[in-house]
């Protein structure tokens, strides 16, 4: 219990340490996000306030989570960084929604296949139980990507 608030009182304080550093990096290198019909923002905000965050939370992960219990968290955080890189990618340099979508699926490939995270049941919602395992993979995927499959 101790190590959880640990992790969160370390995750808050080191990205709150690094996003002034990473506001003022973005405002020399002139790295905006500039409000379209898109946008929920009406003034020009500085981008990559993703790399404090992500920081802060990679750190306090790696600093307090016991990896002996914890077998797929490896596999956890690597599809993590896969969609980090891509979000600082696109802050940076916009990237086509093919292109991030193919890596989102990389990084949910990772999770299903390799830490083994399913949708395995519906536990009787819509008179559906237990899925096989084409359909719950499919399921996963449909869940986790931008274009909903319902």
């Amino acid at each position: 219990m101790y190590s959880i608030i640990l992790a969160f009182i370390t995750a808050f304080l080191l990205t709150f340490r690094v996003i002034p550093s990473v506001i003022h990096l973005a405002k020399i290198k002139k790295i905006y996000d500039i409000p379209d019909e898109r946008k929920s923002h009406d003034e020009v905000k500085p981008r990559l306030g993703g790399i404090a965050i992500f920081a802060g939370l990679l750190f306090s992960i790696i600093l307090w989570s016991p990896f002996q219990y914890l077998g797929d968290l490896q596999y956890i955080l690597a599809a993590f960084i896969i969609i980090f890189l891509i979000g600082a990618k696109d802050d940076i340099e916009p990237i086509s929604p093919l292109k991030k979508f193919g890596a989102e699926l990389f990084a949910a490939s990772i999770i299903v296949f390799f830490a083994n995270i399913r949708i395995t049941s519906f536990y009787g919602v819509f008179g559906i139980g237990h899925l096989p395992f084409i359909l719950s993979i499919a399921f996963y995927f449909c869940d986790h990507s931008y274009y909903k499959c319902f």
